[in-house]
């Protein structure tokens, strides 16, 4: 098994991740028509392996490659992040989309114990508030002015700080049904950058623009300025509102029924994953209701929806480039397993009998 390139001679590296082929951080393999690779980390060109060594590295790469919760493929090139960053490129037909939305568990149960120990502290504060100002022989009427008190606080030391709009920087209102943007006589510089808090992020809406068949979101900022994201603003916004409303993580079963909508809208493949979310679930609801108000399982949809979107585009490019490499990769593993044909389909047929193909 060799360990160093055989282009640029550079170390392949090492995985723990594949126990049959412990060479490589990013493999490739193809298991209909028999070929494994190991991919320079350097100079990015794909080694073939020998063909002893070959078979049952692909058996377990094609499992861990179903397994993971973090793929993405074109029509002819897979590519999943496994343990310690080892990476598995996959050459034949797309599997059933995953949803990268099944790894947002760990980051939502995350944000549950954390509002558990804001919640928990805020109790704490409220309480010894009361206390010193009883003991300093004061009284207030209501218990609720302590917890308010820290509350507020809170609220004040966490607000966000949102970018200004474009359509504010450029001194532009967003299209008006008419189809003609207004002056605002407004520009970025008149404007000090928008700063929001909870109640903000919960009155916010998404609604649709028909003059240009667009979303864009819709919220007051600290001042009572009201601002409106849409487009790639709304790309960038959008996730911060949306996990500032869903910052106590939610129900388990609401994050289960969120993972169970994306897979459904993922499945009819719309062009964008947060547009098909909001089509199926919510177009009739964010109109007139601001997302504070939305069942949690679909603000957590919408959530984990501009999440995956995200990931799929800084994938999408490197998807290109992995296909194009492997169509040369492909020509010369043919010509090199042309040699030993026999050896390699009757090895291929074992193979394939193994995991029931």
């Amino acid at each position: 098994m060799y360990s160093t390139c055989l282009y640029c001679h550079t170390s392949l590296g090492r995985n723990d991740a594949v126990e049959h082929f412990p060479v490589g951080r990013r493999l490739a393999f193809d298991t209909a028509n028999g070929r494994f690779w190991v991919i320079c980390p350097s100079c990015k060109r794909w080694n073939l392996s020998p063909l002893e060594e070959r078979w049952d590295a692909m058996e377990e790469c094609e499992r861990l490659f179903e397994r993971t919760r973090l793929r993405m493929s074109t029509d002819n090139i897979g590519l999943a992040r496994i343990a310690e960053g080892t990476e598995l490129v996959r050459v034949g037909p797309a599997l059933r989309p995953e949803m990268a939305a099944w790894r947002f568990g760990a980051q939502l149960a995350a944000r549950r114990r954390e509002y558990r120990w804001v919640i928990a502290g805020g109790v704490v504060l409220a309480g010894g508030l009361m206390i010193g100002v009883k003991t300093a022989g004061l009284s207030l009427i209501g218990g609720n002015w302590a917890w308010q008190m820290v509350k507020g606080g809170y609220e004040r030391a966490t607000r966000l700080v949102l970018p200004v709009p474009r359509s504010v920087a450029t001194g532009m209102r967003p299209p008006s049904r008419a189809g003609s943007p207004a002056r605002l006589g407004l520009g970025a510089a008149a404007m000090s950058p928008p700063r929001i808090e909870t109640k903000h992020a919960r009155d916010a809406q998404i609604v649709m623009d028909h003059a240009d068949d667009r979303l864009r979101l819709s919220l007051s900022v600290v001042g009572g300025t009201k601002l409106h994201y849409g487009g790639a603003d709304l790309a960038s916004v959008a996730p911060k509102i949306l996990a500032r409303v869903n910052r106590s993580g939610g129900r388990r079963e609401d994050e289960r029924l969120a993972v169970a909508m994306l897979e459904r809208v993922a499945d009819s493949r719309p062009p964008e994953l947060f547009r098909g979310v909001v089509d199926q679930y919510a177009s009739g609801i964010t109109k007139t209701v601001p997302l504070g108000k939305i069942g949690g399982s679909i603000r957590l949809a919408l959530e984990m929806a501009l999440q995956e979107q995200r990931e799929r585009e800084l994938l999408a490019g490197e998807l290109l480039d992995l296909e194009f490499a492997w169509k040369e990769a492909e020509e010369l593993a043919r010509i090199a397993d042309t040699l030993e044909s026999s050896e390699v389909d009757l090895a291929l047929a074992r193979l394939k009998a193994r995991m029931g193909g």
